[in-house]
């Protein structure tokens, strides 16, 4: 009875200490003690139907794409009313205009990085990548090829970067990157097609693949592998595009899981961590 009642004792001790699971908060106030915990914060820009996200963590920041040409000034404003004109990366997931577009501007702006960095090498043939290419020449700002696997810092946070090696297409060839901040995760899916993620649910450890929160491949109009979307298991999803008939597949995932989710093109979303809960709100027709 002495040795059940010490291992009673151990578990009830064991439990006690143990980490309390993080939770979701969408569209609910923070605790009055929020701003001043060590925050990552992830801002994805109302740019239509583009990729154009801002991460801030540990006093540092980096864009990950920078949306279409048509939102290049509010951008720029944006990112200046924050007070922000250098990054630590400017990241690129795949040179198509609706990710490359703004980063590209950003750069004639004058706005500086520590790296470019991107999964395809520096000479890739194409157009959209070769003229962006030539302004991170004339800033000076080093430029890095990504290799699979690669891990980029930012503060506190990790972002690992994968990819399909075999793919046939840019977007196929689009990065799948997981951002990981103590103990919150958000996964970030480029244009990543149905069969990349087919690919990384084959090669990849799962809980790589496993998020709190994820972002919808290719705006929404790819929509997400049953299985892979299984794997990822989110208590929050965002597409970066307008809520329309467009993203009808997107749409029937959210509601088929009951899971909340929001469109960037319908105003930008913030969403914030402390390394354990996500608070997410949106400011609606706000860029």
């Amino acid at each position: 009875m002495k040795k059940i009642f010490a291992l009673l004792m151990v578990c009830a001790l064991f439990l006690g200490t143990a980490p309390a699971l993080g939770e979701v908060f969408v569209d609910k106030d923070v605790p009055a003690d929020w701003e001043t915990r060590d925050l990552l914060r992830i801002t994805v820009f109302r740019t239509g139907e583009s990729d154009c996200m801002l991460l801030e963590a540990g006093g540092e920041c980096m864009m990950v794409d920078g949306g279409a040409k048509p939102w290049r000034e509010k951008l720029r404003d944006a990112l200046n009313a924050r007070g922000i004109t250098h990054f630590k990366y400017i990241y690129n997931t795949h040179p198509h205009d609706d990710h490359i577009d703004g980063l590209y501007y950003l750069l004639q702006y004058g706005f500086t990085a520590d790296e470019f960095v991107s999964i395809f090498a520096k000479d890739f043939r194409n157009d959209l990548h070769k003229r962006t290419v030539k302004e991170v020449d004339k800033a000076g700002i080093p430029y890095r090829q990504l290799q699979i696997g690669d891990v980029l810092t930012l503060g506190e946070a990790t972002l690992t970067v994968y990819r399909w090696p075999e793919g046939k297409t840019i977007n196929d060839l689009s990065t799948l990157t997981k951002l990981v901040y103590k103990d919150a995760s958000a996964l970030l899916t480029a244009d990543i097609t149905g069969l990349a993620q087919r690919y990384f649910m084959d090669t990849l450890d799962h809980e790589i693949i496993k998020a709190d929160v994820a972002k919808f491949p290719h705006h929404g109009l790819t929509p997400f592998v049953t299985e892979f979307l299984d794997i990822v298991n989110p208590d929050f999803l965002w597409a970066t595009n307008n809520n329309s008939d467009e993203v009808r597949k997107a749409k029937n995932q959210i509601a088929n899981r009951k899971l909340p989710a929001k469109f960037s093109g319908e105003g930008t979303i913030t969403l914030e961590t402390d390394g354990t809960d996500w608070y997410i709100s949106q400011t609606l027709k706000q860029f």
